[in-house]
Parts: structure tokens; C-alpha cells; sequence
């Protein structure tokens, strides 16, 4: 029953759904609330893309999520980071959806550092829609872009803008949306073990959402990780494992009336 009532309101009509959502990626981010535009994480391709400037290693990341436990629903993600003498170079590419409704965007980004305490990445995307043989499908491009700063040791600030241009998808009925998402927020390394983040996030048409999360370091291979946000109210959870070149992360969060949103990652670092 659950899917059936997901899928109409994903296919008739398909602008009562929220599509075209800006989807976030990383198990990590996931089970700390998505709190995460000052996390410094792989994952920052898809978060606040300033955050690739402090990376020090290649990595490459591959992310599934199976939202409200239904495959229709699911996101797939993978990454690619290059840091350079010049700077950090990413490519990032996300799924959302399946064959009768499917988005999907590549991104290409770069981030530096303008000091010694502050960074600014940029990412261009293409968006695409594809719908079934009798709405085709439709492409469109946009730019996304963040800055980080160090304002005391161990604590950063992070700000991060998406499709500031209100790039939007056309029809010959109506228009539909892609959201324009600011998200601002900080994350405090309180120890060797323990960070812990806050963030809000303002979508232009809908209500502001508060986040934090919290990760802690059992031992130097497993991390323990907890997150909760607001509109609509969600707690979510996760663990994470290192072992020599390789980390994988595992989420669940659950939503209050749709229930429960499963994620997990696999990262190599080089």
C-alpha cells in the first residue's frame, strides 16, 4: 500500500512529487541528519563542493539509497576527487528514480583554497529529466557553489548555494521547479573522537530546516554516528569502518509516517 500511494503521487502528476530535489549523498552525512556543509567529507562533491580544497588524497565513492524502503525511490551516486598543486577537481553523478520516471545529474567541480582559513569550490551541473515515450525527456543546466572558513581551531563554517540562477524545467502546461537551496551551518571537532555538526537549510518555497548530527570514534577503525532534522521530523543513525585504503558507512534513517530510508558507501582513498 505504501508504494502504491508513492508512486501516484510521483506519477499523477508528477509536479505534486517533490522532484528535482537537490539529493544529498555520503552514508556518513546521512546518519549525522545530512547536517553537512561544514563536514569535511569525500562526499563534499555533493554537499558544499569548497570542502574538496581540504582533501589531501584521490578518492573514489560509490553510494546507494533506498528511500522509505522502496526501489522505485532509490538513489545511486559515485564520485571522483583529484587534488592538485592547483587546487581539488571532482566529478560527481547522481540517479534518482526508475524507468518510468528517472532524474540524473552530473556535476564538475573545482575548489581552492583563498588562505590560509578559508576555501571556495564551484560545481556546474547538468540536470536531466526522463519521463516514459510519451513526455521524452528534457535537459537543463545550473551551478552550485560553497564556501568554507576555519574561524577558530577545529571549528568551520560552511555555506553553500544551489541553482542561484532558479533554472527550472519547462512543459507545455506548467513549470517545474528545480529548488533553489541555500544551506549554512558549522561542525565542531570537540576532540580526537568526537565532531559534532548544526545546519539550516532554506529551500525558497518551503519551510526552514534545522539539522545536527554527532559522530564518535570508538576506535581508530569504527565510528559510531547520530543525526535529527526538522520538516518533516527525522532521527537518523549509522556506523562507519575504516581498514587501510578503504571506508564504508551504513545509515537508516526514518521518517515519521513513511517509515524507514536505508543508505551505505564504499570509498577508496589513494
Amino acid at each position: 500500500m505504501k508504494k502504491t500511494y508513492l508512486l501516484i503521487l510521483l506519477l499523477f502528476p508528477i509536479h505534486l512529487f517533490a522532484s528535482n530535489e537537490n539529493h544529498l549523498a555520503g552514508a556518513r552525512s546521512h546518519a549525522m541528519g545530512n547536517s553537512s556543509v561544514a563536514l569535511l567529507d569525500i562526499w563534499a562533491g555533493f554537499h558544499n563542493q569548497a570542502i574538496l580544497a581540504k582533501l589531501n588524497e584521490k578518492s573514489f565513492g560509490a553510494y546507494y539509497e533506498n528511500r522509505f524502503a522502496t526501489k522505485e525511490l532509490s538513489t545511486k551516486a559515485f564520485h571522483f576527487n583529484y587534488p592538485t598543486k592547483l587546487g581539488t577537481f571532482s566529478i560527481t553523478y547522481k540517479q534518482f528514480g526508475f524507468n518510468l520516471y528517472k532524474e540524473s545529474k552530473i556535476g564538475i567541480a573545482y575548489s581552492r583554497a583563498l588562505g590560509k582559513h578559508f576555501w571556495a569550490g564551484l560545481q556546474f551541473d547538468q540536470i536531466r529529466k526522463e519521463l516514459n515515450q510519451s513526455y521524452g525527456s528534457q535537459s537543463q543546466y545550473t551551478f552550485e557553489a560553497g564556501i568554507l572558513a576555519e574561524i577558530f581551531p577545529d571549528i568551520h563554517l560552511g555555506f553553500h548555494i544551489f541553482n542561484p540562477s532558479q533554472t527550472n524545467f519547462t512543459t507545455v502546461d506548467y513549470e517545474d521547479e528545480i529548488p533553489c537551496i541555500a544551506r549554512f551551518g558549522l561542525s565542531w571537532k570537540l576532540s580526537e573522537q568526537t565532531i559534532i555538526t548544526s545546519e539550516i537549510e532554506k529551500n525558497l518555497n518551503h519551510n526552514t530546516t534545522t539539522k545536527f548530527g554527532i559522530e564518535y570514534e570508538i576506535t581508530g577503525k569504527i565510528c559510531l554516528r547520530a543525526g535529527v532534522h526538522n520538516h518533516p521530523n527525522s532521527i537518523s543513525m549509522g556506523i562507519g569502518y575504516s581498514y587501510k585504503l578503504a571506508k564504508a558507512n551504513i545509515s537508516f534513517s526514518r521518517h515519521p509516517v513513511l517509515g524507514y530510508t536505508p543508505s551505505a558507501d564504499i570509498n577508496i582513498s589513494f
